[in-house]
């Protein structure tokens, strides 16, 4: 194992024992997954593992040291039989995710990357509420490029992945057909899209008959219609919401693609993921940096060259997880 890594590995190993990450509820029933740190940059995952207790599990993890960890959207009856068919499905928390790499504007740079994932965020908070009437419900930044919303109301536990597309639709308005000879169609996306204008036009209600549409109504969906799907629109990750069995990132620990913690975030305005998701602290430590790089990392805000040069360990692990720099030893 190469310096760099042992580096990694050891600041990993040091953040896992000073801190207890919180399991999520009926952690006895779910599965979990590691991604060891040592056989990185090979990205292998051990899964179909169970845990009785908070001190197996982080007897574990002090054992094998990850890079990643998830645990399971779903509960099983087995959740450590390696055949998915032999766990025995007890339902399955809904889950979203959004990552910069699914929005429509792509930006090389993380902290744009990161407020434009935020915004996206706080639209999916907010129709989930007002939509949806879910009140119980958890919001965590990634560690990576964006946030993941846990909504914990049982209702939505049994959903299949059918119902669960439909959720889908209605969010990422995947109907674009509104009209079809002047008859709304009956799509929950559609009528999302409808209520909106109906609101930003004012149009009266009697023009917006279920049986024949006024032609001034027709008009107006065709003109704004644009803007409302752009309004509108949330961009998730599709497929994480839909699997019914998707293993998803555990709260607290470190991503190891960044060095930051999987945060969860109790006010999403004032949550600024490269100052609250540091994990590390301020030792001075030596780098060799490959590349010029704008570094906004903690209370840095500057811009690095190639070559040797000596950062605080927050920002040192931050660009050796990026694969920007090398470790050569402590200041």
């Amino acid at each position: 194992m190469n310096l760099t890594k042992l580096y990694l590995e050891k600041k990993f190993e040091e953040y896992y024992s000073k801190n207890d990450l919180t399991l999520p509820t009926r952690y006895k029933n779910r599965e979990f997954a590691f991604v060891p740190l040592e056989l990185l940059p090979d990205f292998v995952m051990h899964r179909h593992i169970s845990f009785k207790s908070q001190e197996d599990f982080k007897a574990y993890v002090l054992s094998k040291i990850p890079a990643h960890i998830y645990f399971s959207s779903a509960y099983y009856e087995k959740p450590d039989e390696a055949k998915m068919e032999a766990k025995g499905w007890l339902g399955a928390d809904l889950i979203f995710d959004i990552d910069a790499d699914h929005l429509p504007v792509k930006t090389s740079s993380l902290d744009k990357a990161l407020e434009l994932s935020k915004r996206e965020a706080k639209k999916l908070v907010a129709v989930l509420r007002s939509d949806f009437g879910i009140g119980d419900m958890d919001i965590y930044f990634s560690g990576g490029r964006g946030y993941h919303v846990h909504v914990h109301d049982d209702e939505f536990l049994s959903l299949g992945s059918g119902e669960r597309r439909e959720i889908i639709d209605y969010l990422t308005l995947n109907s674009p057909k509104i009209v079809d000879d002047r008859r709304l169609l009956e799509s929950n996306a559609a009528r999302r899209v409808v209520n909106y204008m109906k609101r930003k036009l004012k149009i009266k209600p009697k023009e917006f008959k279920k049986e024949k549409l006024t032609k001034k109504a027709v008009e107006s969906i065709e003109r704004f219609r644009e803007e409302a799907e752009r309004v509108l629109k949330i961009y998730i990750d599709a497929p994480v919401t839909a699997d019914v069995k998707r293993l998803i990132r555990l709260p607290g620990s470190l991503h190891g693609k960044t060095g930051l913690k999987v945060t969860k975030v109790w006010d999403i305005d004032e949550f600024n993921p490269l100052k609250d998701a540091v994990a590390f602290g301020d030792e001075e430590v030596v780098l060799r940096v490959n590349k010029r790089i704008n570094l906004k990392i903690g209370d840095m805000n500057a811009r690095i060259y190639p070559g040797r040069i000596r950062l605080p360990e927050y920002a040192a692990i931050f660009l050796i997880c990026r694969g920007l720099a090398v470790y050569e030893g402590t200041a």
